[in-house]
């Protein structure tokens, strides 16, 4: 059974979720769409050309990834209370 997700927007407790990983510096993977999994620090987010991004500390080098790549972020700090966040749940948020 497939879901109604609208690709360009994510639900706004997911934005208040990223923006906490961020300002906590917390270790992350990334679990992407496409099966890759990327491991650094969530340093901060920021829009594009219309897109959001997570920018990932990857061995001291800032990288950016989309938010609608990622489906999932797991928390590696075991102290953080939210573990996993699903980003490909739906919903939207006017920003």
């Amino acid at each position: 059974m497939s879901q109604n997700i609208n690709p360009a927007m994510l639900a706004c407790d997911l934005h208040d979720h990223i923006e906490i990983i961020c300002m906590r510096r917390y270790q992350v993977e990334l679990h992407l769409l496409d099966g890759t999994v990327v491991t650094g620090v969530a340093a901060d987010t920021r829009s594009s050309g219309g897109q959001e991004f997570l920018q990932l500390e990857l061995q001291g080098l800032p990288q950016d990834v989309a938010l609608l790549r990622i489906e999932r972020i797991h928390v590696l700090d075991p102290q953080a209370p939210l573990q996993d966040i699903w980003l490909q749940q739906g919903g939207s948020c006017a920003l």
